[in-house]
Formats: C-alpha cells, structure tokens, sequence
C-alpha cells in the first residue's frame, strides 16, 4: 500500500495471476446500475461484484501456503476474488520483464488451481509504471512476453497497475503521446484485446484517489482522458478520498463514477499497515455505507503485512458485503454506536469483533509441521461454557445470516448487545478449528520482523522472489526441536487467553484513524492525570482532600488498565499458537514497553512531582500521528522527542518475562546499595573492599541521591526483587549545597579520614573523597545540563530495553520538573558503564576548564 518512506497520503496497489474462470458459486452478483450514477452495464442489468483480497502491500509476500489458507477462507466467507500484487516480488514490479523460472511456474499454477479449487477468481497483476517506454515495441511485446506465460499457467483475469510511479514522461514517450493518461491508456488498451479481453481486467490509475487528482476529482484532465478513452469492458482501481480513506461516501463514489464512466473497484486501504511499522490494524471494516455496493463494481481489501492477523478485516468485507449484495437495503448499521458524519457514511462497528482473529485456537496453516512443544499439550482455547456469547455453531459459511435477519426488525434498540451478537459466530468459528504444531524455522521467525529488516536480511540471499516449497525446506532450523520425554514437562505452561484479553488487543490495535474504546479511555485518563497532577504534588501547600483522593482513585483504575495490557502481553506470549504469536509479537512488545514507562510515570506523578510539572504539547487528534497508540503515548511523556529511548526493538524469540519500574521508597536502600557494589566490582579480579565496610561504596556513589533527592528515584524489578535503578537530581547546584551541609558531615563521621602519607588502598581513596573538597563543574556547562543522573542495572538483566525504559522515566520526571539537561560522570577506566550510557543517548562532552581529571562526563540534552 504506502511505502514506508511517505506520509500516510502515499498509495500502494498491485496484482498477480488469476486462474481460470471461477464457478458461478464464486461470481455473486451484484445489482445493476444506479440511474443517478449514469454508468452503463450489460443488457441483462446485473454484473459480477469483485469481492476479496489484493496482496499490495510492501515487504514480505505472503508464502504460498498462507495464500491457500486465505482462499479457503474466502470460500467459506463468500468472498470471491485474489488480487496478486506484492510490491516487493520483483518479477511483478522492479523487474516485470523477467519471466517465471520454471519452479516459480510451478508454484503460481498450483496456487491458480488452489484458487480455482475454492472458487476464488485468481487475478495477476503486473506493475510495469516504473521504467517502461510506452512507445517502444519491444517494452510493449515483452509485457505481452510476460502476460502469455501467466496466462499458459491457467490464469485467465489480469490487471495493470500504474499506481505510485512519477508522472513525467521520457523524451520519446512525448513525442508519440499527448499525455501520460494518454500513454497509459493506449498501452493498456492493447493488452486487454491482445488478451482477448477477459472478463476480468483491472486497470489502476496514477491520480487513484481524491488526494492525488490535480486540481481535483471532477476537474482532472488525467481522469478524464482514463473515462473517456479506455475500454469499457476495463475496470478502474480508486482507494478514495485518501490513500487510506477514513470514510467512502456514495457522493464521492458517484462523482467519480461520472469522470470514469464507469463503477470503480475499490482497493481498500483501511486495513494496510506497511507505511508504519508500529501499527496493526484489528478493528472491523467500517467507514464505508452498504448503499455503496450498487454502486461499485467491487471491493477489494489490502489488509495487513501479518497474514495472521487479518481474520478480523476480511470477515467484516464478507459481512459488509453480505449485508447488501443484492443492492436493495438502505445502509445497514450494525451496531450502537453513533453514526459517523451523515446517514449514509455509517457501516460496520463492531469493536470486539477483532478478538476471534486472535484466538489462540485459531488453525496454524504452514508449511512447518513440527512441533515446537509437547503434542501432548492441551491446546489453548476459551471454554465456550464461560462466555454465553459464544455460539457453538459453525457460522463462517454465512457471517451475516443472522445480521440480516435482525435488520429486518424494526426496534433495533431492543436487541440483544451487538458484541454479542457478531462476537459469538466469529469466535465459535475460530474455536471449532483444530490446532496445528508450528516449527519456528529462520523463515517462519523471519515473519516477526519489520518488513525492512525482513528485506535487509532477503536482499543478500538467493532465495528467488516467489519462495517455492524447496527452498523453503532447506532452509536451516534456527534451534533443535524440544520434545519432551516421558517424564518431562514442556517448555512452558500455555496461560490461557481470554476474551477479554483479545477484545483489549483489538482495541488497542484498532483502525488508522481512531483507537478502541478501551484505548481511547487510557489516552483520555492519562491525559488529566498529567493536568491535574498539581493536587497530589509534594509542593502543594493546600491540598484538598476531595480533589486528591479523586486524583489517586483514578490513578489506580489507569495502573489496572496498564496492568490488564501487561497481563495480555504475558498471556500471548505464552500462546500455544506460535503462528499469530510471531505474527503479532513486535506490536504487542513494543505497546507493552510504553504502557509499562507510563505507569511508571503516573506513579512517580502521584506521589513525587512538583506544582511546576511542565506539558508542553497540546491535545491533538489521536490518530494523527505515525506511531499508533504507542505514539500517542509517547507524545504525551515530557521526553517525547527522545525516539531513541522509545525504539526497543522486540527480542529475536518471544520471551514473555515482565519487568516493572516504580518509584524509589526508603525500604529499596539496602537492594539498591547492594546492586551498586555488585557492579562496580563487576569484572575487578581481586576486589578492593573488605566486609569492614559494607555500605562504602554505596554510600560514596548514590547515597546522597537516596537521601537528598529520592523524588527522582526509580528502581526496577523483577519476580526475584530489585535488579536496578535510576537516580537523579533536578538542580546539581543546591543538591551539593545541600551534600555538603548534611551528607557529608555525616559520612566524615562515618568514615575517618584515613593516612595519606601511605599509599592508600581502593577503600581509603573512597574514604578520602569525603574529606576533600570535590570540585564543581563550570557555570557554562551547567546552564546546559543542570540534571545529575545516575543509572545501573544488574548484569543478569539482558533486556536492552529495560535500561531505556529506565532512563526514560527518569529523564521524563526531571523535564516535568523543569530540566533541560542531564549529564552524568564516568571513571575514564569504567568502560562498562560508558558503554551503557552511550547505548543509552548520552555522549562524552568535550572537556572544559574546571572539569575533574578522573572522570569522564556524559551528557545529555532533554
């Protein structure tokens, strides 16, 4: 769909093959024209709706075996049609004029009789816009080249997709072509009667939706040489007002309609998520009125990269579909909720209806048939008996049989709650699927990466672009295959997932333009714990007892929603279903990391900030920004514009172990000073301090910030107890006014100064060091980076992201406060820790006049 280098306003479409013609079972039809609309139709007024999948999108290509599954999935949904167009299999874009080896051949005949098997009409699409000359013969006879093989495949409906390519023509294009619509539409028009005009022949313009149409839709001279000039029987890809479209009104469909003469096929992009990798989308297909359906010639959908988590998209099209296939109702509304803007903009909203996708009984279709754990664990599944909602019936024949019965009766309002409703067949449809083992190869671990990491990893290797089952196979195992013995336990207990649990996930995941309801409620709770925490700051000389408790009460409803989603993470992590797991991971890894920083950030809110806590950002539109809810929640944070500490890229395998950060209480010293010795002594051979003194070295390194300055205190932890911490200080100025009157009298007396006409011990210099003057840093330098840090965390912890979470907390509660600027001193010989705060943003400041010759001092701005 959008490339991942544009804005959300950059398109994607694209095509492949198509077997032969469907059975009459997969070609549902749709009504005739709408008389308004002026389009024409065939003489028996009723045409063929194209209703499916379109494979469009960029980064990896779904395997073949997903492909199968997809179709069988169409068949049962009544949905009719495969659209093949990966962007990033070169043979159908960047090197169209390649033929298919004869193992390629292989494969794409048997997926066009897959596809012809369930019914399903097999469209190829080629992508030639990048670098074809329009006026040469030859350009023109190997795309012919290319389409006759295709076609000896079995595959009989194609399409031509010059979307996302530059406008301006080549020199000898322009000498043969009065415009680019022109070139397009000439070139175009020869293969389809080169191809003996198949019935199903799509063409996608470069001007494919409202956004992109100069100056506008009505008034686009490209349009209107594409209506004017290109054969009727030919059919126009449009994605609607946008690129991704929030909402498809009739009046738009009809506008353009009218320029192209002729009902476009939608190429919906309201599910794609290739132009953030952040973003998942789970919620239902809405936004789009069922009075559309007589007024197009289809709809396709390009749904998410993750071929797994797409149930939920698909499913709805079908419903959606169904709901007025025969063009006859007014615009169905399924569900409560208030319509969106208008009467004839509403459609689908079912929020839970995501959760089945998700299910971890959901089958495991892959070309993997090992087991990664025991065949004698018993499969993850919700007990239907638990949930009334849950239907036991197969229902995915038919996903809007009972929904149109409903519609008939006319008090909507007294019916049954719509999650009900829709949530049960969807879910019992899941359920009564069998679980299959997976094995978790390098291709199948592969599929839990970006799609840019994917693409950095393929683009070294030999694996052709259309992968076939043999080079699938030898591809080597990335670890043995645990199988446990008669004694044995398996790897791990499954915890099993409940409805809850998937509903949260999909609300959370939702749709391009707005959150679920339960993410919306976190965003909005969040958002005035941050403007009302002034009534529980530690500064507040008159606190009103009404106003706090309210703050805390809503403070600990925020922390249990935070909670649910950790609980949600683990329990997903810990599915028997290691398909959808690897299929979702680095979403629900990377929204476990930021709900964790803010909980952590709410609790340091209620019980450590200051009256002067500083949000600098305003309330924007949620779904405005890349990012998702994890962006949202970034923005929100003081240290927003910290993107190295929000990137915590997820671990190569899933682990579901779960680490929480909290504010520092008195009761954490004696962990913290122990973690301290530990690691400064980490890698020492004969270690310097003796049990004399036990609290030497903690004394010396955080002491004074534990007592001086715990309100910027954190500590991390873990099931076994406090494994790090985070310390710091507003201000360094007062904070070693104060050192001086209080802290270091104390430790003079504690530690006597010892000998210095001997040489001294590791100890004793630390000893000594309370009883020098220590020299302070220049004004100039501390106008910049006024904050003292200090960080650590255990050698055990082997999380990266674990220290950024650290760092952001502390660095977010400090900017609340008023900092600009943090820096922290290093031993020159302590190349552990420089290397952990360079990973963590800060770098080496030059050095200045006044700076100590013994240490190194980091910094790092806010």
């Amino acid at each position: 769909m959008v490339q991942k280098e544009k804005t959300l306003e950059a398109p994607q479409v694209d095509g492949e093959p198509s077997p032969s013609p469907v059975s009459g079972e997969a070609c549902a039809e749709a009504p005739g024209p709408v008389e308004e609309s002026g389009i024409g139709v065939e003489p028996t007024g009723h045409r063929k709706f194209i209703s499916g999948v379109v494979e469009g999108f960029y980064g990896r290509p779904w395997t073949m075996e997903q492909r199968k599954e997809l179709f069988r999935r169409q068949q049962k949904w009544g949905l009719n049609t495969y659209l093949y167009a990966p962007k990033d299999d070169y043979k159908h874009r960047m090197f169209w004029r390649e033929l298919y080896s004869v193992e390629e051949a292989e494969q794409l005949m048997t997926l066009i009789g897959a596809a012809k098997e369930h019914g399903i009409e097999f469209i190829y699409a080629i992508s030639p816009g990048l670098d074809i000359t329009f006026s040469n013969q030859k350009e023109v006879s190997a795309l012919k080249r290319k389409l006759d093989q295709v076609s000896h495949f079995g595959c009989k409906s194609f399409a031509l997709l010059f979307d996302d390519i530059d406008h301006n023509m080549c020199p000898a294009d322009k000498e043969v072509f009065s415009s680019f619509a022109h070139a397009q539409v000439s070139i175009t028009n020869e293969i389809y009667q080169y191809l003996g005009e198949p019935e199903t022949f799509l063409f996608c313009p470069t001007e494919y939706c409202g956004t992109f149409c100069y100056p506008s839709v009505s008034q686009s001279p490209y349009l209107h040489t594409v209506g004017e000039k290109l054969l009727p029987g030919i059919d126009v890809l449009w994605t609607g007002p946008k690129v991704v479209s929030k909402d498809i009104t009739v009046e738009s469909i009809e506008e353009v309609s009218k320029i192209l003469k002729r009902a476009p096929v939608i190429w919906d992009n309201i599910h794609a998520n290739d132009y953030d990798q952040k973003r998942l989308f789970l919620g239902p297909y809405k936004g789009r009125s069922t009075e559309l359906i007589p007024r197009l010639k289809g709809v396709l959908t390009n749904p998410n990269c993750e071929f797994e988590s797409n149930f939920v998209a698909i499913h709805t099209l079908a419903t959606w579909y169904k709901s007025n296939m025969n063009g006859v109702r007014k615009d169905v509304v399924m569900s409560r909720q208030v319509p969106q803007s208008g009467a004839k903009s509403t459609a689908i909203d079912v929020s839970s209806m995501a959760a089945p996708s998700l299910c971890s009984s959901t089958t495991v279709t892959t070309v993997f048939q090992q087991p990664i754990m025991s065949p004698a664990m018993p499969p993850l599944c919700l007990d239907p008996l638990s949930h009334p909602m849950v239907e036991k019936k197969d229902s995915d024949e038919e996903p809007m049989e009972m929904v149109v019965e409903k519609q008939d009766e006319p008090e909507p309002e007294a019916e049954a709650d719509p999650e009900e409703k829709h949530v049960g067949p969807i879910l019992a449809d899941k359920m009564a699927e069998d679980l299959k083992p997976m094995d978790t190869d390098k291709e199948s671990l592969a599929e839990s990466k970006s799609p840019e990491e994917s693409l950095q990893e393929d683009s070294g290797s030999d694996i052709a672009p259309m992968q076939t089952d043999d080079q699938l196979k030898q591809m080597p195992q990335t670890f043995d295959v645990f199988v446990p013995g008669p004694n044995e336990k398996p790897l791990f207990t499954a915890e099993p997932l409940t409805l809850e649990d998937l509903s949260l996930l999909a609300e959370l995941f939702y749709l391009p333009y707005e959150h679920g309801p339960k993410a919306m409620q976190m965003l909005k709770e969040f958002n005035w714990l941050r403007a009302n925490s002034s009534v529980v700051s530690v500064n507040c000389k008159r606190k009103e007892t009404e106003k706090v408790a309210e703050w805390q009460s809503r403070a600990e409803k925020f922390e249990e929603m935070c909670c649910s989603v950790i609980h949600m993470f683990t329990r997903l992590s810990n599915s028997a279903n290691r398909t959808i797991l690897y299929d979702l991971y680095p979403y629900i890894w990377d929204i476990k990391s930021i709900i964790s920083m803010v909980k952590s950030f709410v609790q340091w809110l209620g019980c450590r900030s200051q009256s002067s806590a500083q949000f600098l950002r305003g309330d924007q539109e949620p779904w405005a920004f890349r990012g998702g809810l994890a962006g949202e929640f970034q923005r929100l944070l003081p240290i927003d514009g910290a993107n190295d500490l929000f990137y915590q890229p997820p671990p190569s395998m899933p682990t579901s172990k779960i680490y929480s950060i909290r504010p520092y209480f008195p009761k954490d010293e004696v962990a913290v000073y122990k973690i301290c010795k530990e690691m400064y002594c980490e890698g020492m051979e004969d270690i310097p301090f003796t049990d004399d003194d036990p609290d030497l070295i903690g004394d010396r390194l955080v002491g004074g910030l534990l007592t001086l300055s715990s309100d910027y205190g954190f500590v991390l932890e873990d099931d076994e107890g406090i494994c790090g911490y985070a310390l710091g200080t507003v201000d360094v100025k007062p904070f070693i006014k104060k050192c001086k009157l209080s802290w270091i009298p104390f430790m003079q007396e504690k530690y006597h100064k010892p000998d210095c006409e001997k040489d001294l011990t590791e100890a004793e210099k630390m000893m000594l060091s309370f009883h020098e003057e220590e020299e302070g840093l220049p004004d100039s330098f501390l106008s910049n980076f006024p904050s003292l840090i200090k960080v650590d965390i255990h050698a055990k912890v082997t999380d990266p992201s674990v220290a950024k979470s650290m760092m952001g907390c502390l660095l977010s509660s400090l900017k609340a406060n008023g900092s600009h600027g943090a820096f922290c001193k290093v031993r020159q010989t302590d190349k552990r820790m420089l290397d952990f705060y360079s990973k963590l943003g800060c770098f080496e400041v030059a050095k200045m006049e006044g700076f100590p010759k013994d240490v190194i001092i980091m910094g790092r701005s806010l």
